[in-house]
């Protein structure tokens, strides 16, 4: 598990310097939205010979500066497509990059995002790695999912 938290760390750090230009340090404040912020979620699902999910959960002020960077438009001008796009495509990167570490062959879904002032739930499955982030004042975290077969082992 501590294998699994510290490739998930070295992907994130090195998508979002590659990508963006931010630095991102690793946190051990767990961050969760809460019914008080308006939070994004973008998942990408992985199938094939190991079946799960990928998360990337983070306040909205952080996907929209996100999408500032990405789109190079001023953040008061980002739209909510663009806000969206910006995070699905994070989460397709880091979820491509975990993709490597588990048996072959897996496939990559299309990456869905969803705003919401709550956590995503993905039923059938069970938390296997969650690790948290901040970038500057902005917390966000990204977790890994395993779907558990309905006698309960993976």
């Amino acid at each position: 598990m501590e294998h699994l938290e510290n490739d998930i760390s070295q992907y994130t750090e090195a998508i979002w310097k590659s990508v963006l230009g931010l630095d991102v340090v690793k946190s051990d404040k767990v961050y969760q939205p809460d019914n008080l912020e308006n939070a994004l979620a973008g998942c990408v699902h992985i199938t094939g010979e190991w079946q799960g999910t990928v998360t990337l959960h983070c306040p909205s002020s952080l996907a929209k500066k996100v999408a500032s960077i990405m789109f190079d438009v001023p953040e008061d001008d980002t739209q909510m497509q663009d806000i969206q796009d910006a995070l699905g495509e994070l989460a397709n990167m880091t979820g491509g990059n975990l993709k490597a570490l588990f048996p072959e062959p897996c496939y990559l879904s299309l990456p869905t995002v969803a705003v919401t002032n709550f956590d995503l739930r993905v039923p059938g499955s069970e938390l296997v790695c969650l690790a948290s982030f901040k970038c500057g004042n902005k917390p966000f975290s990204i977790s890994i999912l395993k779907k558990v077969s309905k006698n309960g082992s993976g």
